[in-house]
C-alpha cells in the first residue's frame, strides 16, 4: 500500500487541533498504517477496512484529544484497556515517545498483533498485557500504580469506573472516549460515580464537534483522590453483567 491516506487526513488536522505531533510522527503513523493493513491478522481485530476510514475513524480517532486537556497527556504509564488492535495505545504511544504504554486486552490474538504492529513500526514504548481487567485490578504490581488509563469503544461509563480506577494511583486521571449519547451514560453513572467517591469536579466532559473533527466525540476525564475499596474490582464478568 502506498498511498498517504494517514499523512493527508491527519496532517490538516494537527494543528487545527493543535496535535503534538512532527512529520517524523506523521510518517511513524503512515508506516503502522500499511503494516496494520497489510497484516493478514488485522481483519480479525478491527471491522474497519476502507484505507480512509482506518484513518479517520482509528488514528485521527486515537489522537483527536492529545489537544485537549493537555495535563494528562504528559505522564509515565498509560494503561489502554481493551486495546482492541491497538487503538487508541499505538498511536499514542508514536505521539508520546516520553511515556510508558501497557496495551490490555482478554484476547491473546489483540495483544499478539499489537506487540507484532509495535515491533515492526518501531514503536518501542508499548508492551502488552494478555488479562481481564478485573484480575489485573487485583494484581499488586498493577492496582493503584499507573498515571492514566484510557478505554476506547469498551463499555458502559459505570462499567468503565469499576476497570479503571482501582488501576490508578490517586492523582491519576481515567479518561474515556465515547460517542453523542454520553449523558444518558454520565445519568446512569451516578451510583457508580458515588460508590467510589468521585465528586462532580472531579469530573470534566470535553467535546470536539465538525468542522473541528468529521464527527461527535465526546470524552470523560476522571481524577481520582480516593484509594478504591478491596471489593473492587469484582470478579471477572460482574462489573458488566450486574453494573453499579
Amino acid at each position: 500500500m502506498s498511498d498517504n491516506n494517514v499523512l493527508k487526513i491527519i496532517e490538516p488536522y494537527v494543528a487545527r487541533l493543535g496535535l503534538p505531533i512532527n512529520r517524523q510522527q506523521l510518517e511513524q503513523l503512515q508506516l503502522l498504517s500499511e503494516l496494520m493493513q497489510q497484516d493478514p491478522l488485522y481483519k480479525s481485530v478491527s471491522k474497519i477496512s476502507d484505507p480512509e476510514e482506518v484513518a479517520v475513524k482509528h488514528f485521527l480517532d486515537s489522537l483527536a484529544p492529545l489537544g485537549l486537556a493537555a495535563d494528562i497527556w504528559k505522564v509515565g504509564t498509560v494503561l489502554d484497556l481493551g486495546t482492541g488492535g491497538g487503538f487508541p495505545c499505538l498511536p499514542l504511544a508514536i505521539a508520546l515517545p516520553q511515556s510508558s504504554f501497557v496495551a490490555v486486552d482478554s484476547r491473546q490474538k489483540s495483544v499478539d498483533f499489537v506487540a507484532r504492529m509495535a515491533e515492526k513500526a518501531g514503536i518501542k514504548n508499548v508492551q502488552t498485557r494478555h488479562a481481564r481487567i478485573e484480575d489485573l485490578g487485583r494484581e499488586k504490581s498493577f492496582r493503584e500504580r499507573h498515571d492514566l488509563v484510557v478505554c476506547r469503544a469498551l463499555s458502559a461509563v459505570r462499567i468503565l469506573l469499576e476497570y479503571t480506577l482501582p488501576l490508578l494511583r490517586n492523582g491519576g486521571y481515567a479518561f474515556f472516549y465515547k460517542g453523542p449519547k454520553l449523558d444518558q451514560e454520565m445519568l446512569e453513572a451516578a451510583k457508580a460515580f458515588s460508590a467510589f467517591g468521585v465528586a462532580s469536579s472531579e469530573i470534566e466532559v470535553l467535546s470536539l464537534m465538525p468542522p473541528a473533527v468529521p464527527y461527535e466525540r465526546n470524552f470523560v476525564k476522571i481524577l481520582k483522590r480516593h484509594p478504591v475499596p478491596s471489593a473492587y474490582p469484582r470478579k471477572a464478568g460482574m462489573p458488566a453483567s450486574r453494573p453499579l
